[in-house]
């Protein structure tokens, strides 16, 4: 089953020519704006992944920081458990 799309691109806008000129020097523009989509899905996905292990690296500061200062407040120290998924997720992100 074919689909099919169309665009209005203003080219009057400089974004706008951009996209045209690379879309022309595509052999097949829909198979283009497929790889496009894969490409914005993946980045999103590894986007997600910074996001938590940025937040899991802020965890981790929170708990040395509170060490090197001497701090026992276990609302700063808990153990922060490390979720198996996250784990598998960030190691094939970084080919560990």
């Amino acid at each position: 089953m074919n689909n099919s799309f169309s665009l209005t691109l203003d080219l009057d806008k400089a974004t706008h020519r951009q996209a045209v000129d690379w879309l022309k020097s595509r052999p097949d523009a829909s198979e283009a704006v497929v790889e496009l989509i894969l490409s914005v899905n993946a980045a999103e996905q590894r986007l997600f992944q910074l996001e938590e292990m940025a937040s899991l690296l802020q965890g981790e500061v929170k708990q040395l920081r509170s060490l090197f200062n001497g701090k026992t407040d276990t609302a700063d120290t808990q153990e922060i458990e490390e979720d198996p998924e996250s784990a598998r997720r960030l190691d094939s992100m970084f080919a560990w």
